[in-house]
């Protein structure tokens, strides 16, 4: 009777692999799928209402908000990684202490950040590409949304939190939750208050804000099996550097795509003006729609991988793998196919009018998305190396995109090709990088003695 009292209360346990990717991952699908729309509400709203330069005053800001989560994955997927780990050794205090090393770790990092863009505001929007036609409209938004920016930082870490301790509804619920109340009260504040750049940062301030206010329910309240506690947030420099050198392929690939946008936004500047800004905007917002939940099925394949390598269960842990891989790919397929057929209807989403606008985002949206149907073998595979505590391998898969490859395109490709080139770079990237994904994760297959993908059902015992 205890023994099947134990299996009960173990959110690992399952008769089948496939129904325990389907709980972890479903929720946080659903969430990021929402987490994207709720990312380009502002751009939707601002784009009707303003137009090319309110996007582009948004567009600006896309690199910053890429340090928040570079720094949060930096802590929390790290931190998350080692507490998924130490669960399966049944370490249970000290996946605690991880806990509040997180916690503190992340209202840190996300108050300099928050601080230094204060102090520092128009030196820091004109180094991310905002010239003087721009920077009125990225000023407003800028100087509203930045504590939501804030409290963002701390969300996104926690909720890794949430989902690897059992409880992905509860993690995809702060996800809806600031959504809804951005969707509800962006065009309130935006058409109906006329408050334009700044109502679409207050909305969104809104938002992060309740988010926040949700997780922090969830670990202070007492039937919590996993809280808070102020004995738990003094800093321990084994966890801080363990939780970091797991995290440190996701922060290096949010590092590096912070600085592929601020160097994109000058090309585009460049080559194409602040329309071709807003263009690849818009671009990037289409592409987020599909790739965010692509990340979700990564945030929920990671537990999984995570507890069964601590618990030695290595074949499960790459079957985990292999099945998200498949799902993800018919992910992307098909928003692929979708985003191929109707860039036109898509991008006049965001705005109806502009035709030059329109055209031009329509052709960014077709280019960019070239390579989609493979960058989630990519993606996952980072993961999976990150769950298993292989962060060189994780990081040189996020570098070899992000800097080694996208960077230098994005450089030297224009000077032959004008805005092309920085269209084209990118996929190009996505390509090469594909091919590294594969050979690393065909070598790690081969030392356990798997196959490389197709193989039969397996389940957890």
């Amino acid at each position: 009777m205890a023994q099947a009292q134990a299996l009960h209360k173990n959110p690992f346990k399952a008769k089948a692999l496939s129904q325990l990717l389907i709980k972890f991952s479903a929720p946080a699908v659903a969430g990021m799928f929402v987490n994207a729309v709720y990312n380009i509400i502002s751009r939707i709203y601002v784009g009707q209402h303003i137009g090319a330069l309110g996007i582009a005053g948004i567009s600006i800001l896309f690199p910053l908000g890429l340090l928040f989560l570079g720094f949060s994955a930096l802590v929390g997927v790290g931190a998350n990684a080692l507490f998924s780990i130490r669960l399966g050794e049944k370490r249970t205090e000290e996946a605690q202490q991880i806990l509040g090393n997180a916690f503190v770790l992340l209202s840190i990092l996300s108050g300099v950040i928050t601080l230094g863009t204060y102090l520092f505001l128009d030196p820091v929007l004109a180094f991310l590409g905002a010239d003087q036609e721009v920077l009125p409209y990225a000023r407003a938004y800028t100087q509203t949304v930045m504590p939501g920016y804030f409290l963002f930082g701390i969300s996104l870490g926690l909720n890794n939190f949430i989902r690897a301790s059992g409880n992905p509804k509860t993690a995809m619920g702060t996800q809806l939750i600031g959504a809804g109340i951005n969707l509800v009260l962006g065009p309130i504040f935006i058409f109906v208050l006329d408050w334009g750049m700044r109502g679409a940062a207050l909305a969104t301030v809104c938002g992060q804000t309740v988010s926040f206010a949700w997780i922090m329910l969830f670990f202070t309240r007492k039937n919590s099996l996993y809280r808070l506690r102020w004995r738990f947030f003094r800093l321990k420099w084994h966890i801080v550097w363990a939780s970091m050198t797991i995290g440190f392929s996701q922060f290096a690939f949010q590092m590096a795509s912070s600085m592929l946008n601020v160097i994109l936004n000058h090309a585009l500047l460049k080559y194409g003006g602040n329309v071709a800004i807003s263009a690849i905007g818009i671009a990037i917002s289409v592409n987020t729609i599909i790739t965010m939940p692509l990340l979700g099925l990564s945030q929920g394949a990671q537990p999984l991988i995570g507890y069964n390598h601590g618990a030695k269960k290595y074949k499960t842990s790459i079957q985990t793998l292999k099945m998200a891989i498949r799902w993800g790919t018919v992910i992307t397929t098909a928003g692929f196919i979708l985003i191929e057929l109707f860039a036109r209807q898509v991008v006049s989403i965001f705005n109806s009018t502009d035709q030059q606008l329109i055209y031009l985002a329509s052709y960014a949206v077709r280019v960019l998305n070239i390579m989609l149907p493979f960058v989630s073998l990519q993606i996952l595979t980072t993961s999976f190396f990150q769950a298993v505590n292989k962060p060189l391998q994780a990081a040189l898969l996020s570098l070899s995109r992000q800097v080694l490859l996208v960077i230098p395109l994005v450089l030297i490709l224009p000077l032959f090709l004008g805005l092309n080139g920085v269209f084209f770079s990118p996929p190009i990237a996505d390509a090469i990088s594909v091919i590294v994904a594969v050979k690393l994760l065909k070598n790690y297959f081969d030392r356990h003695k798997q196959n490389f993908f197709f193989s039969k059902k397996h389940s957890v015992r």
